[in-house]
């Protein structure tokens, strides 16, 4: 939507970031004024985890916003190289944007595009959300076209996927996304296609809660469920709630929300400085030298125990001998197991992918890699082949073209062809049937052919070009055509017999019974002068081009 520039300021001598919008966008007058109102509110947010705006305006027919410039990165970026975090820091970071948030929504601000791209990372670690009120300023605006949903697809909340309007409940969700993003270093749902995304934020459980239930603390997987829920009623009610409840698991009083891995804490002070005369300060000073010295020489003395423990483990056990790694890739499991045990080392297997070029049980993937110098007992992680991934056919039967595509995109197949033909039994525009038909198994990604049906009084013609005109004859009926009786022969290279063109073309949609005719191929000139035999009230000339009606039945 926007350029963003980094700039300087030559009032305050201070660096800047100007957000300039796109000519495109300019041009509406309703949109820059939604878009200039927008802008105006969010730039009366004041919050340490949001962005800063200096100034909103217009200079000719350019609209901007000065903001704050953010050194450092986005929280994607972060994810990309980090992911997954540790959990005091995912918590920490989320509280921050719940925090921007809650702050937002009390000023009646809906971001409705919450995603780890528009939340900058300060180099001090510290949160910032940029963006606020852009996304409403299109939503509001003639730019909403029907079928269009505004925000990204991977964050979209289940009302954002109908359509429907929206609410800070939405802003919610998102950040439940950006958290299990966090977490797990996966995006809670992939997809083909984004119409396929958005149906698994309608439908589906985000596949890896049940990883995060066994690694977790159930309050902290019980956060991420509500955050997530699909019914607002389920769903946090307000950014308030959800700070509150991470503060509570992070152990953090109101408001007391910083970067520090533990909140402040009171300590017990020693008992032998305790029990000095506060009104003494020689014995005040002679108490601290006295339990810092006692200290000291019981720090000392665990620090020679275990350097004493570290030079036994050195020297005096014998260190176990060292093997080079085999390359296990391609073999079958129980080989590669062999092998294994010949070197001195164990396979454990991580995880099985489909893969359609190594056989099922077959190693894809190994780690330590082949040649790596390691010690003997060593575990070596393998990834298994499945092996061919297959999936079961949806049943199409009834459903509109669009509705098979939907369902075929969510079993992870393709659409093939799309045949029509003439059926007196499916409404027009319905589904027939389908090759492979339902409920077969076959490889994941592969295509199903669909054929729909025209009515009952329409008919596709099919392609009869090539083939033999005995053959076509006898299927004319069956398939809603009438033969006219009358054929135009013509010498080509081609059999004789074989169709060479038709009228009406191949493709065509025309009522049922209409008449077809064809030129047919005579075969090469000059290999047969004779006139061949009549075929079935039709005579075939040898040469040239010559249209023959029969007179009389002979």
């Amino acid at each position: 939507m926007a350029l963003v520039y980094k700039a300087e300021c030559t009032l305050l001598q201070r660096v800047v970031a100007i957000k300039i919008l796109r000519a495109q966008f300019s041009a509406d007058g309703e949109f820059v004024e939604r878009f200039r109102r927008e802008a105006q509110a969010a730039a009366s947010l004041s919050h340490p985890n949001v962005v800063n705006i200096f100034d909103v305006g217009q200079d000719g027919d350019i609209h901007y916003i000065v903001m704050e410039y953010i050194a450092g990165r986005n929280l994607k970026e972060l994810i990309n190289e980090e992911a997954p975090f540790p959990l005091n820091q995912a918590l920490r970071i989320t509280l921050q944007i719940s925090d921007a948030l809650r702050h937002a929504h009390e000023h009646n601000i809906v971001h409705r595009d919450i995603k780890p791209h528009n939340i900058l990372m300060t180099e001090e670690g510290m949160v910032k959300v940029t963006d606020f009120g852009i996304a409403r300023a299109v939503t509001a605006s003639g730019y909403t076209q029907t079928g269009v949903v505004m925000g990204s697809v991977q964050y979209f909340s289940p009302e954002q996927a109908k359509g429907i309007p929206v609410g800070p409940q939405s802003d919610l969700y998102s950040l439940g996304c950006i958290l299990y993003e966090m977490l797990t270093g996966e995006v809670p749902f992939t997809g083909e296609s984004p119409i396929a995304i958005a149906l698994k934020h309608l439908q589906e459980e985000p596949p890896l809660l049940g990883q995060l239930a066994a690694t977790y603390p159930k309050r902290v997987v019980d956060l991420l469920k509500r955050a997530l829920a699909k019914d607002l009623e389920k769903r946090y009610p307000s950014a308030l709630v959800l700070s509150k409840d991470l503060q509570e698991i992070l152990g953090l009083k109101p408001d007391q929300n910083k970067m520090e891995d533990y909140p402040t804490q009171v300590l017990e002070l020693p008992l032998e400085l305790e029990a000095a005369p506060t009104n003494n300060p020689t014995a005040e000073k002679k108490g601290f030298k006295k339990s810092f010295l006692s200290f000291s020489i019981i720090f000392a003395s665990l620090c020679i125990a275990l350097g004493l423990a570290g030079l036994g483990y050195l020297y005096l056990i014998p260190p176990r001998p060292e093997v080079t790694v085999p390359d296990f890739v391609g073999f079958e499991f129980s080989e590669a197991e062999k092998l294994a045990a010949e070197n001195g080392l164990k396979l454990n297997v991580v995880k099985r992918e489909a893969n359609e070029r190594v056989q099922p049980n077959g190693v894809l993937s190994q780690v330590p890699k082949a040649g790596m110098i390691v010690r003997r007992g060593r575990e070596v992680d393998v990834v298994l082949s499945s092996g061919i991934e297959t999936v079961l056919v949806p049943d199409l039967t009834g459903k509109t073209l669009i509705e098979a595509e939907i369902l075929l995109d969510q079993a992870g197949l393709k659409r093939g062809d799309v045949y029509s033909e003439s059926n007196k039994n499916v409404p027009k525009d319905r589904i027939v049937r389908q090759k492979p038909a339902p409920n077969t198994k076959i490889q994941k990604g592969a295509a199903v052919d669909i054929y729909r049906s025209l009515g009952p009084e329409y008919v596709e013609v099919p392609n009869f070009i090539g083939a033999s005109l005995l053959k076509v004859q006898s299927e004319l009926a069956s398939l809603g055509l009438v033969f006219n009786n009358s054929v135009m022969y013509q010498t080509s290279p081609y059999q004789k017999g074989n169709i060479l063109d038709q009228r009406p073309l191949p493709g065509e949609v025309v009522p049922l019974n209409t008449e077809m005719s064809f030129v047919v191929s005579s075969g090469p000139a000059g290999v047969n002068s004779e006139p061949m035999a009549e075929e079935n009230g039709t005579y075939q000339g040898a040469t040239s081009e010559y249209l023959f009606t029969p007179e009389r039945d002979e």
